[in-house]
């Protein structure tokens, strides 16, 4: 009897992940009924788990979930009698001693990594303006030009940029220990949206017709340059003021994504083309190494070419202080309804209680109109 497959999907942050682990999640019906588990209780367990493999906390926050989430997800895993999907971009986190560590836990299964890679002229803007809705105050400019040259001492921020984008490395990794590796290229724009998960499904063994991607949105809800800005600049206002659940609630999910993102008029965060000739060269040096590796590759290396850059691009550090204004009022009136969605109504008082019952009874509001003359004219005889 064959071992079951296990694929892990690793990765690259930026790449479509969100949108492959969305049709993973609500299609785990159907998966199973076609023999393959998506495993988990919650959409973050597979973050958890890979919290968990690295003993490492998020934005240094510890969350008691993550304890023991790896275990969990695992034994569930080995118990399917079919192919199991494990999915999270953090995977390519993952150094040597962590890779064998888990592969070591799955040692029962036949397993194969799967990595989803985009083309760097749209994720260095896209990699830019999540770390700017996870708190950090680099501009654009900082971070490509560290990108760029990174020196003896880089930011941090470049040093994690490389650890997850530069695709043979992480392949590599994997290579060494699960032998199984898959490179799926993320289309180039203009592509149908169905068309990754068209190569998603080819990679893990599936008909892409098992997952009903209608169930999710596909519409690509990013920050245009103003409001990333804004949050930008937030973020600087701010310091640490908010601990991490706060922030990823109140900023991360809810002001970046269902205010600022969904702005109309929005101008779409691209690439310069002042960094278009690096990031050409280090794309065209990674597909070389590809090509050398023969990794097997679902999709087409030249989709990891950037295209020809457009010079009415602005600068993503470009926006006017008119532009941030109007973008600050806009969130600020979205806050403003959050506020008023998440506060309790207030309990009236006695006197607010006979404010609305006079208001509403004509006999109670002329008895309530003799009362307040009276009161002045005590008042004046005093």
């Amino acid at each position: 009897m064959c071992a079951n497959r296990v694929y892990v999907h690793v990765g690259a942050p930026k790449t479509g992940t969100t949108f492959v682990q969305e049709v993973l999640w609500a299609n785990r019906d159907a998966l199973r009924r076609s023999g393959v588990l998506y495993p988990g209780l919650s959409k973050d367990a597979q973050f958890h788990a890979v919290m968990d493999l690295r003993k490492a906390h998020y934005q240094e926050h510890a969350n008691p979930a993550v304890a023991g989430a790896w275990r969990r997800l695992a034994d569930q895993a080995r118990s399917w009698r079919g192919d199991v999907v494990l999915s999270h971009e953090l995977f390519s986190m993952l150094d040597q001693r962590e890779v064998r560590a888990a592969l070591a836990d799955l040692a029962w299964a036949d397993v194969h990594v799967v990595l989803t890679a985009r083309d760097l002229a749209r994720q260095v803007p896209a990699v830019w303006q999540e770390d700017v809705k996870n708190r950090q105050t680099l501009t654009f400019a900082e971070f490509a030009r560290e990108l760029s040259a990174p020196g003896e001492r880089p930011h941090y921020l470049v040093d994690l940029f490389w650890r997850l984008q530069d695709i043979p490395r992480v392949l590599d990794a994997w290579a060494e220990s699960a032998g199984r590796v898959h490179l799926v290229t993320v289309p180039p724009p203009g592509s149908r949206p169905s068309e990754l998960w068209t190569r998603f499904s080819r990679a893990i063994d599936i008909a892409p017709d098992t997952c009903d991607i209608d169930l999710v949105d596909k519409a690509n809800h990013s920050m245009g340059i103003v409001e990333t800005n804004v949050v930008r600049r937030l973020n600087i206002a701010m310091a640490d003021g908010l601990d991490w659940p706060s922030y990823d609630e109140l900023v991360k999910d809810y002001l970046a994504v269902t205010v600022l993102a969904r702005r109309e008029s929005s101008v779409p965060l691209r690439l310069p083309a002042t960094d278009q000739e690096w990031v050409t060269r280090r794309s065209k040096e990674m597909v070389d190494t590809l090509r050398e590796r023969d990794y097997p590759v679902i999709g087409d290396l030249n989709d990891l070419i950037p295209a020809a850059p457009d010079p009415e691009h602005r600068h993503p550090d470009d926006a006017t202080d008119a532009e941030l204004l109007d973008a600050a009022i806009h969130a600020l009136a979205g806050m403003l309804r959050w506020s008023a969605d998440h506060t309790p109504p207030k309990q009236p008082g006695w006197r607010r209680t006979a404010v609305e019952l006079s208001q509403r009874n004509a006999a109670l509001g002329q008895l309530r109109r003799r009362y307040l003359v009276a009161k002045a004219r005590r008042r004046g005889g005093r």
